[in-house]
């Protein structure tokens, strides 16, 4: 056992009080003798056997609440390989305790006398073995002090994700992050380590790490340290360190951990495994460990609103048209009291597109004019979001920058900035074939609302023809098609075309050299779709390329009323991105469907059902792509409808009533999806969270047109544009100081795929012919301000393995050695101390009370 606070042992000393104040008490009765008291001596001396013990119990348990109290306040701990032997000592001394107790009751009901002396010996003997076997494994025992002389090898792990910018308000008015706290934590640590100790200072990056020069190196890279928005795991830093801590040759080992406990970075998982080192002591110094995520809902700091990442409700927005924005604002419910509600102002700023900028200027960043285009407010409700719609002004092609932020400050400053990059690109040229004009019609204006086919801002250039007229299209002026209800034949038993009056076999290949330079092509099968003989279920797909279009193909199924519907089977597919951008998910058993094909697509060649019939495995959508005979060109995509749409002329009206329901949106966002997703325009991902892969434009499409009308000019540009400057995010004025801050990269080599997405804000690319971009957002998982309990570090790293501290004033210093950590007897040692002093109150009363009685 030892002690760290071991000077006030020196406070057992004060034992000799009770029984100084018990000898000096004691008065010497004066004798008076009386005839009749003659007969009362019996009954005198039995009192007088009784009080005497009494008085002997009462000084007994004030000496021992005097030390129980000193030795608890000197922190007394044991090595837990010791902690049976301890065990041992205790269960001796109560039983010591407890014989003594038995001789009491005897002597005070006037049992044998042989029988009280022999439970009183027993008694002493056992108490006296257990003081000294505890004085013997006192003696024996290491040192534990936290005074501790002896050199360590310790790991500061500082914890700096990004809820460490988290700021914590303070009695005095003022507002620190739980980083410079948990800084000045560490730097507390240091100043105590024994001389001869190796420190190493890590945090949450991927910067290698070593063991320290000297202290004041480890003091420069505390004060280095800054929160990261895509920090590393907690466990992968900890598994570094614990390796760099086992190449020391000191004996002891200890890995300190300065966090706040944030859920995000703690909250262990089932492929989680418990971390059990059984030669390095873990440490947990826990910051803002008092507050536990429940600041001060009355001061105006503390209460953190948030920004959920915004959304584009059109994926790929036209030219020229207002461009609405929908996005959640809300607050955090631990920072706030129940049922609390406040105002709050949501403004939407854009970059001002300028070829020029950014730019370094006197080794400073200059970015684009940002300036305010919307405004709006809400009333948000602790724990419940308020969905704002904020509007961008028509944009012209390109890629535009725009930033949506709380007006205000909070506790949380970086969820009060969400940034937004989206690309306008050149409109896509679609292709509609049918025999139906209206029905061409009919898609050609859900694919262009709020615009007309026609219209020279609308998203889409639409055309359209019937079969017929298909020998006279210009493949090569299309990047799309969609066949509505094809006249097309195929044999049951090779899935090849039959040529014929419908689509043939020519018609098919040009649709295959389409889809191999990289175009859409999307069937929906209809009644006008035949197959000749019977056709063979799962059967392997052929080698022409019929089977790149379409699947095979075994009958056309009637389904009695009142019909199938739709089941979603691959939500995250882009062809169904739009639905789940929306909060409100269709309910699809309101839209049936009374015939379809059924198919059988093999996996093999790719095809990937994306949709299917609800209670079958009939496919309903399924979609492949196809390889480019380019390597550079993006590869072709086919999407197969086994029932048309939109099903609106007297042949395909009983298939479906995806068009012809009360509200037929969901089939109007699928076809739009669709229609997306085949002309690529919704292969961009350019507002991602921290750590994913950011996809751009490969080419401007503010130049595309330009360069279109003049050859020369495009292949110069061309080659202009293979390097542009990337400028990740950073503020307006930022020192470069020669720092290498901005990189040179190529757009097209990449393939316009960026994974420098460490940082929150807006990433620019700028050079000769182009201009563009992303940006980057915080996961919202950090908005919540959830901690972790000492139950769940339990799990993660066993209940023996880790000790808590929430300063660095009182973490315990040592190197454990061989797995054997410290255990503190604190907590008993003030129990026992007010258990005596309970008793001695009980007794005292007790004993006065009876005292005045008899007198």
């Amino acid at each position: 056992m030892t002690f760290f606070n071991a000077t006030l042992i020196l406070g057992t000393l004060a034992a000799v009080v009770p029984i100084a104040l018990h000898l000096l008490a004691r008065r010497e009765p004066q004798r008076v003798v009386f005839p009749g008291v003659q007969f009362l001596r019996p009954k005198l001396s039995s009192q007088r056997s009784r009080l005497r013990i009494r008085r002997w119990w009462l000084l007994a348990l004030r000496v021992l609440a005097v030390i129980a109290l000193a030795v608890a306040l000197a922190r007394p701990h044991i090595d837990s390989a010791m902690s049976s032997t301890w065990w041992t000592v205790g269960l001796m001394g109560l039983t010591g305790v407890g014989f003594l107790i038995l001789a009491s009751v005897a002597v005070a009901r006037g049992m044998g006398r042989s029988l009280a002396v022999g439970v009183a010996v027993a008694g002493l003997l056992t108490l006296l073995g257990s003081l000294f076997l505890g004085t013997r494994t006192w003696a024996t025992s290491g040192d534990l002090s936290e005074g501790n002389a002896q050199p360590v090898a310790m790991a500061l792990l500082i914890d700096n994700g990004p809820s460490s910018k988290r700021l914590i308000a303070s009695s005095d008015g003022t507002n620190s992050s739980r980083l410079e706290n948990a800084i000045r934590e560490a730097a507390t640590v240091i100043e105590r380590l024994p001389d001869g100790s190796r420190l190493v200072v890590l945090d949450r990056s991927a910067t290698p790490i070593g063991f320290a020069l000297d202290a004041a190196s480890a003091r420069l890279r505390l004060s280095q340290m800054k929160p990261l928005a895509n920090p590393l795991p907690v466990q992968e830093r900890m598994d570094a360190a614990i390796e760099l801590l086992r190449s020391s040759d000191l004996p002891g080992k200890q890995l300190v951990v300065v966090s706040d406990w944030n859920a995000a970075s703690w909250k262990p998982s089932a492929q989680t495994p418990a971390m059990q080192p059984e030669d390095v002591a873990i440490s947990m110094l826990q910051v803002d460990a008092g507050v536990d995520g429940n600041v001060d809902a009355s001061a105006e700091r503390s209460i953190n609103r948030f920004l959920l990442p915004p959304k584009l409700i059109e994926v790929a927005p036209a030219p020229g048209v207002s461009i609405p924005i929908s996005v959640s604002v809300g607050m955090e419910s631990s920072s706030a009291s129940e049922g609390q509600s406040i105002n709050v102002t949501v403004q939407l700023s854009l970059y001002e597109r300028d070829p020029s900028l950014p730019v370094i200027r006197d080794g400073e960043l200059v970015l684009p004019r940002l300036r305010g285009v919307d405004r709006a407010s809400a009333t948000v409700v602790a724990g419940a979001n308020a969905e704002l719609v904020l509007t961008l002004p028509p944009l012209d092609l390109g890629t535009h920058h725009a930033v949506v932020e709380l007006v205000g400050d909070d506790a949380f400053g970086w969820d009060d900035r969400r940034f937004l990059t989206l690309n306008i690109p050149v409109p896509p040229r679609v292709l509609l074939v049918g025999e139906n004009v209206d029905e061409r019609n009919v898609l050609g204006l859900a694919l262009t609302a709020l615009k007309a086919p026609d219209d020279d801002g609308a998203g889409f250039r639409v055309a359209g023809v019937t079969y017929a007229d298909l020998s006279a299209v210009d493949w090569q002026l299309i990047d799309a098609v969609a066949m509505i209800d094809p006249p097309v034949q195929i044999d049951a038993v090779s899935q090849s075309v039959v040529s014929g009056s419908g689509l043939t076999s020519r018609s098919v290949d040009q649709l295959v050299e389409l889809a191999r330079r990289g175009g859409g092509v999307v069937m929906m099968l209809g009644p006008s779709t035949e197959v000749l003989g019977v056709a063979s279920p799962n059967k392997q797909a052929g080698s022409d390329g019929t089977d790149r279009l379409l699947p095979d193909l075994v009958r056309s199924w009637r389904v009695p009323e009142p019909g199938r519907f739709w089941e979603e089977r691959l939500p995250s597919h882009p062809i169904l991105r739009p639905l789940a951008m929306l909060d409100d998910q269709p309910s699809w058993s309101a839209f049936r469907v009374n015939r379809y094909w059924q198919s059988e697509p093999n996996a093999a060649a790719g095809w990937q059902t994306v949709v299917r019939y609800a209670g079958t495995q009939h496919p309903a959508v399924v979609a492949r792509t196809i390889a480019s005979d380019d390597p550079s060109d993006h590869s072709g995509r086919v999407a197969v409808l086994t029932t048309p749409l939109p099903a609106l002329s007297k042949k395909t009206r009983s298939w479906n009533q995806l068009f012809t329901a009360a509200d037929a949106w969901p089939a109007f966002v699928v076809w739009r999806g669709l229609m997306q997703w085949a002309t690529g325009v919704s292969d961009q991902a350019t507002t991602v969270l921290v750590g994913a892969t950011a996809v751009v434009p490969e080419g401007d499409a503010a130049n595309q047109i330009r360069r279109a009308a003049d050859a020369a000019e495009a292949s110069a540009d061309a080659t202009a544009e293979s390097s542009v400057r990337l400028y990740p995010p950073m503020a307006e004025g930022t020192e470069i100081d020669g720092e290498p801050t901005i990189s040179e990269v190529n757009v097209a080599e990449r393939g316009g795929v960026f994974s420098e997405t460490n940082k929150v804000g807006t990433t620019f690319l700028r050079g000769p012919g182009y201009w563009g971009g992303y940006s980057t957002n915080l996961d919202p998982v950090w908005s919540r301000d959830e901690r972790v309990t000492a139950s769940e570090m339990d799990q993660r790293f066993g209940a023996e393995q880790w000790m808590s501290s929430d300063s660095g004033k009182r973490l315990s210093i040592q190197g454990r050695v061989g797995g054997s950590p410290p255990v503190s007897l604190h907590g008993p040692m003030m129990l026992l101390a007010v258990v005596v002093f309970l008793a001695e109150q009980l007794l005292s009363n007790r004993f006065y009370r009876t005292s005045g009685e008899t007198a």
